[in-house]
């Protein structure tokens, strides 16, 4: 059992408060005695035990601490057009289990303008994620960007990207294994369209294809992220 807890003193007592303490006292019913890891999403795990629970908090006592080795040795960001609120949080999550470090929704030409993020949920979502996946560094969930950031952030970044039109360049091929900053952009339902996709190549991002089905956002995401670790070394498969 696994539970997010930021800002962390050093110090032999940690307290899990509100629904921390109510998702593992009233939902998972842990018990006096119990052994649990705290993280702090910097990097460190804390192995703690179960000394009382209360009305209103649970009482911890570290027993360990060390930092956690399950961060992939490459930075991926997400760059992910925005779509509808569920889909978003759907790629939220699988992309935190998958490694990322940073999420930025991009308002693209056909990214859904009329949606406006709850943040407070994303960023809820990725510590959930990584209490699963046993991560302990939180992703960075940045505020919207316009499509003219992105096209100056692909200058500065190794960026690929899928789109619908690309046929010759596939994502295995695109990707290169010497760089440790790695950028993936995502169009939106409405796709990527001829113009942004020419400002995208000529700001030094490279298209790619996923091949003949065109996938949904939050599906392309998932994809995309999986071979990007993969081919870079991160899956033992």
């Amino acid at each position: 059992m696994r539970f997010y807890l930021p800002d962390i003193k050093n110090g032999a007592r940690l307290e899990l408060t509100r629904e921390a303490h109510t998702h593992a006292a009233y939902v998972l019913r842990i018990r006096v005695g119990d052994n649990i890891t705290v993280f702090d999403g910097t990097g460190n795990d804390y192995s703690c035990k179960v000394e009382e629970i209360k009305k209103d908090k649970t009482l911890l006592r570290v027993l360990d601490t060390a930092h956690n080795v399950r961060e992939a040795k490459i930075d991926v960001s997400l760059y992910l057009a925005v779509i509808k609120q569920d889909r978003f949080e759907i790629a939220v999550q699988k992309a935190t289990e998958l490694g990322v470090k940073r999420i930025v929704p991009v308002y693209s030409a056909y990214a859904q303008h009329n949606v406006k993020l709850n943040y407070d949920r994303l960023n809820k979502i990725a510590v959930s994620a990584c209490e699963q996946c046993g991560r302990s560094v939180l992703p960075i969930i940045e505020q919207s960007i316009e499509f003219k950031e992105l096209l100056s952030r692909a200058q500065n970044t190794y960026m690929i990207f899928p789109w619908e039109h690309e046929t010759n360049n596939k994502l295995s091929n695109a990707i290169d294994k010497t760089v440790k900053d790695v950028s993936v952009f995502i169009g939106p339902e409405g796709g990527i369209s001829d113009y942004e996709q020419t400002q995208l190549t000529e700001s030094g991002a490279k298209s790619v294809t996923l091949g003949k089905r065109i996938l949904r956002a939050e599906t392309a995401a998932i994809t995309t992220l999986s071979v990007v670790y993969y081919e870079m070394g991160e899956w033992n498969l």
